[in-house]
């Protein structure tokens, strides 16, 4: 693995942050409403899975030995903590948490698709899904489980072969759907704050033996 980091591994260094970010807006979004009761859930899903990204550079925190282990082990930490905070959360507060989260991850969605909206071309959706993969992580470059099907002005349709989060939610104890809920929520309201021309739906499909999923962005 080479000793050098290139635009890449700072793009996915950026996803990972996001991801936690929310992680951290979630938390908050429980304590404010909820009560105290949340730190002990942080903490001992801290202790259990490992901390956050320190606010330092990339290039501060990495092996340099084996760039793509570190990235792929950060990913992993904050994917599966994430899930089981939520997954604690939800046992203690059952739907009322569900819905709580869900408006935090809304929250979240829109407050990156504003973001993206000052920074990207965001006018077709071919610009609104590449926009949203400098946001929202979904495993390592060299997965690659999407594949753009149709790309027009004013539709595009992609599928996604295999789900690279379900194995992180079910360790961690997370009920999939829920997850997929979240998941869902965040995007529509990401590609809705980026351009409200534009709605995103996903709906599920058999693709040989894997349950995949068919993602569209189109023209309202």
């Amino acid at each position: 693995m080479s000793r050098f980091l290139a635009p890449i591994h700072f793009w996915l260094f950026n996803k990972i942050k996001y991801h936690e970010d929310l992680e951290k807006e979630v938390i908050q979004g429980f304590r404010e409403s909820l009560g105290e009761d949340t730190v002990n859930i942080e903490d001992a899903n801290i202790k259990k899975y490992g901390d956050r990204i320190p606010n330092k550079p990339l290039d501060e925190l990495i092996d340099t030995n084996n760039i793509h282990g570190w990235l792929q082990e950060r990913i992993t930490i904050a994917e599966t903590r994430q899930a089981s905070i939520l997954a604690n959360l939800f046992a203690k507060y059952k739907n009322e948490g569900i819905l709580l989260a869900k408006n935090v991850y809304k929250q979240n969605g829109a407050a990156l698709g504003e973001d993206a909206k000052t920074k990207y071309d965001v006018s077709t959706p071919k610009e609104i899904y590449d926009v949203l993969n400098n946001y929202i992580l979904n495993g390592m470059p060299c997965d690659n489980v999407n594949s753009i099907r149709v790309a027009e002005e004013d539709y595009l349709e992609y599928s996604e072969s295999r789900c690279l989060h379900k194995g992180y939610w079910t360790d961690a104890g997370a009920d999939p759907k829920v997850m997929y809920d979240l998941r869902t929520t965040w995007i529509s309201s990401f590609v809705s704050a980026a351009n409200p021309d534009f709605k995103y739906q996903v709906s599920t499909e058999n693709i040989g033996q894997e349950e995949g999923f068919l993602h569209k962005i189109f023209r309202k």
